[in-house]
């Protein structure tokens, strides 16, 4: 006999009957109260981590333009593996039980933000596109989908708090080897991607190689992405996660971790990118201002002396960095861009709406729009543009949460950490075409879908009071507290009053 009662189909045989007389026996985890999960979500989740860190493994460790032939830009193997990450959050979505029970906004973010592009691939072939035209808005929406299956497998894969840390600390290693990899470039020791040779792959373009900026032309390296701006852009994201990592790691791995910080930070100047730098001002902006004081002094000094170091080792490149900005009315990059409005505000007044249809402003027929912001703006209309936008701001909404509520303070910093990503990624789009860039795109999605799944996991709903491990309340719905008050009287209360301190803002 089973468990629940049912004959099980051994004691079947022997009884003479056959199995198909009897319902099929659910089996129990030892001690839990629920059957198992069918066996698709049992067998799929395990290998979802391993197909994200696949995933971020062909994203920095080969070079961007290396692709499958024949594919063009969406041939990168990387974007394979987001479409079969879509494909099975489909397959799982269609079977109750296979995904994480209770509402998530980072589905019904990512639903929208996908609808918005098949609205603009129906407009976009509505004005009868040319073929090149039609190929270009093809290649997006699979790069697009590519993209939100990656941050879905992220949101509603990750089973335990421990694979969203190996995801994210997958993140940081592989940053840190790709900042190596443009370390020796910029050190003219090695180009590694001249020695990257991939069966099956092929160079859609030229390799990127290093480049020469300023009057000294200092060198200026890509690693393994398709461009300067977005190496820098990309090691400014992951640089916040990094330092999370470092702080709390375990006393054994403390030096690897910030091996790993070091490696990336001293990085971000070798792309001589305004746009890097502005991304990194933001992202430790962000995280910074809910340090205490003594932190924030001592990150402050060991930076300080990191940029003496760097500026002896390096003469020049801080000053190259410095006439970026200083010399903006003279630099061909920022007159192009302030040129480009003229056009974008011609586009923007034809289709305001919807747009023209994104991935169809080629550069070849039209002009290269080296903004993200204004392409989307032309490509998409304002609709486009508010799925951008919040594509930003509905992630940063919910780390912010995870910050102000979570219960420990691991959870709450890494939470904020999350969030400083979003701004400076929007501020990033502002400077260059962002989503142009897969490996910029595929990171971005992967912290949309970290701060998804760190906001199931901490349980952050917004109408439960969290405490943390001194049993004071870090914070108290508005409604909650207002009874407490009414039910004491209004006189204050030790359990009642919610306390907020400068640690957890």
């Amino acid at each position: 006999m089973s468990t629940d009662g049912r004959a099980s189909p051994r004691t079947a045989r022997r009884s003479g009957t056959t199995e198909l007389d009897f319902e099929p026996v659910l089996l129990r985890r030892p001690g839990a109260g629920r059957p198992w999960e069918p066996a698709l979500l049992r067998r799929w989740r395990p290998p979802t981590l391993v197909l994200l860190v696949v995933f971020l493994c062909l994203q920095f460790l080969i070079p961007a333009r290396l692709v499958i032939g024949g594919l063009g830009s969406v041939g990168r193997p990387s974007v394979a593996v987001g479409i079969l990450l879509a494909f099975l959050w489909v397959v799982s979505a269609r079977r109750p039980g296979r995904l994480p029970a209770g509402r998530q906004p980072v589905r019904w973010l990512l639903g929208g933000y996908l609808a918005v592009q098949l609205v603009g691939y129906a407009v976009g072939y509505d004005r009868l596109l040319p073929q090149i035209e039609a190929s270009s808005a093809d290649r997006w929406l699979i790069y697009n989908v590519a993209m939100v299956g990656v941050a879905l497998a992220v949101t509603d894969g990750l089973v335990t708090r421990r694979h969203l840390d190996i995801l994210l600390r997958s993140v940081v290693a592989l940053a840190a080897v790709m900042a190596f990899v443009g370390t020796l470039q910029f050190l003219r020791i090695v180009d590694l991607t001249r020695y990257i040779r991939i069966p099956g792959l092929r160079a859609n373009r030229e390799l990127i190689g290093v480049g020469a900026r300023g009057d000294g032309d200092f060198a200026r390296v890509a690693g393994t992405a398709n461009h300067y701006i977005e190496f820098g852009v990309v090691l400014a994201l992951v640089l916040p996660i990094a330092l999370h990592y470092a702080f709390f790691a375990p006393p054994g791995r403390r030096w690897v971790r910030w091996l790993s910080v070091a490696l990336i930070a001293s990085a971000i100047p070798l792309s001589i990118s305004r746009s890097a730098i502005l991304t990194v001002a933001v992202s430790m902006g962000c995280l910074a201002v809910v340090w205490p004081w003594r932190r924030r002094y001592n990150v402050f000094a060991v930076g300080l002396v990191g940029l003496v170091v760097f500026h002896f080792v390096n003469r020049g490149v801080l000053g190259t960095i410095r006439s970026l900005f200083t010399n903006m009315d003279n630099d061909p990059s920022v007159q192009n861009r302030i040129a480009d409005q003229a056009f974008v505000q011609q586009m923007f007044a034809q289709r305001p709406w919807l747009g023209r249809g994104p991935g169809t402003l080629l550069p070849e027929r039209y002009i290269l729009l080296d903004n993200q912001i204004y392409g989307t703006l032309v490509g998409g209309g304002i609709l486009g543009l508010v799925a951008l936008v919040a594509l930003f701001a509905v992630p940063y909404a919910m780390a912010r949460s995870v910050r102000l509520r979570a219960a420990g303070e691991e959870s709450r910093h890494l939470g904020q950490a999350l969030a400083a990503a979003f701004p400076a990624g929007l501020l990033a789009s502002a400077t260059f075409d962002s989503f142009g860039f897969a490996t910029f795109a595929g990171t971005t999605m992967v912290f949309v879908g970290a701060a998804g799944a760190l906001w199931r996991l901490e349980d952050v709903r917004p109408w439960r009071p969290i405490s943390n491990q001194q049993g004071e309340f870090v914070t108290m719905p508005l409604t909650a507290e207002v009874r407490s008050r009414a039910r004491a009287g209004w006189q204050k209360s030790r359990i009642g009053r919610p306390v907020l301190s400068e640690e957890n803002r």
